[in-house]
């Protein structure tokens, strides 16, 4: 637990500037909140937020801050928040210091400055690292699954994949040519989330791999993903034990994401209750978190936290402060997939398309929901 977390945020409830600590909506690690300020203001900033919030190491030796070097990372703004996330994760045992300079958002009159010192502690040295979770989660596959997420507990070392994690058949039987090996471990900032990927080239239809070797998967058959207790974390502490993720496969998903068929769940007014997405399939859960975001009716970002569950099939989004009445936006990226690379503008595997049909798959989609002051759907 980050320190003194909850009493920061309870200052930021009365509606005053503040900062706080929390999760990364991305999904990773954390990050470093201001709350409550004026969106014009942040707005006229510009790219001058590294001004308004900055973050370093605490140093009780130093007495003037400017001696102490700031964190590298990225600020994003939104209507009334200033985010800051880490370009690596906050380390265990250190002390770090937030700080709000109300007087560099150029308000005649403003000078005041907030400051949040915080800190997570240290693991204990003894913890082994496990497989914490597996994406997608469901137990039924399609034939053509594009990707695995394998998420630690830790943050692990690299060079270890390839010796360590592989698809068997039940029988305990590797499975052959299943995963393609990237030629850089494709690991997350925080090192605890590795994308596996399946071979790509055996999943296109036509291309000379799937037509020798076929996909890489077989509908009917069940398979294991197995994580070797050869997986090292960055304290070369191995894997408290091997993982298996057993499941079967199914048939084949080659459909554009059809988003008309997605199920809206409205939040009511006054409230920060969550905004619900449902899907009639399973999507991309590392796409989700970034891959649909909320806007007001003025077009601004709305700040707030995702939550992922129902195997990939529904995305909630709880807001950091209260809903407006009114008309709001759900948008979709292009670039959204499910399990299988289908975007809302085609399948993975579809045909060829040219260069006029491409330009036009750069399109945010848009979905209007309405803030009523009583919970309904839409």
């Amino acid at each position: 637990m980050v320190e003194l977390i909850t009493s920061v945020r309870s200052i930021a409830m009365a509606n005053q500037p503040a900062l706080a600590v929390e999760p990364d909506p991305n999904g990773v690690g954390w990050c470093v909140n201001a709350y409550d300020l004026s969106p014009d203001l942040v707005a006229s900033v510009g790219a001058g937020l590294e001004l308004v919030l900055r973050v370093m190491v605490a140093d009780a030796a130093v007495a003037d801050v400017d001696d102490l070097p700031d964190i590298s990372g990225e600020r994003e703004a939104m209507g009334g928040t200033v985010r800051f996330i880490p370009d690596f994760p906050f380390e265990p045992g250190v002390r770090y210091r937030a700080i709000l300079d109300l007087g560099a958002l150029g308000e005649p009159g403003v000078g005041d400055v907030l400051t949040h010192e915080f800190s997570f502690p240290k693991e204990a040295p003894d913890a082994e690292p496990e497989v914490s979770q597996v994406f997608p989660s469901r137990d039924v596959l399609p034939e053509n699954l594009l990707r695995f997420y394998v998420r630690f507990s830790r943050p692990m070392q690299r060079g270890r994949v390839e010796a360590n994690i592989a698809v068997h058949g039940l029988d305990g039987s590797p499975a052959p040519d299943v995963l393609y090996r990237a030629p850089v471990e494709l690991w997350d900032t925080s090192m605890t989330c590795l994308t596996v990927l399946l071979d790509p080239g055996r999943l296109k239809r036509g291309v000379g791999p799937n037509r020798m070797l076929g996909p890489p998967l077989k509908v009917g058959e069940r398979y294991m993903l197995a994580v070797g207790p050869g997986m090292i974390d960055a304290n070369g502490r191995p894997l408290r034990e091997r993982f298996t993720k057993a499941f079967t496969v199914c048939e084949a998903v080659r459909a554009a994401i059809a988003i008309e068929d997605w199920r809206v769940l409205p939040p009511k007014a006054d409230s920060r209750d969550p905004l619900e997405l449902t899907f009639p399939t399973s999507l991309d859960w590392a796409g989700l978190w970034q891959g649909i975001i909320v806007v007001s009716g003025g077009g601004e970002q709305i700040s707030g936290r995702v939550g992922i569950d129902q195997d990939e099939m529904r995305w909630r989004f709880t807001p950091d402060a209260a809903w407006q009445a009114g008309f709001h936006s759900i948008r979709i990226s292009p670039d959204l997939e499910d399990a299988c690379g289908n975007t809302p503008y085609g399948a993975f595997d579809g045909p060829f398309r040219s260069a006029e049909q491409i330009s036009l798959e750069t399109t945010v989609r848009s979905v209007p929901f309405e803030v009523k002051g009583a919970r309904g759907r839409t």
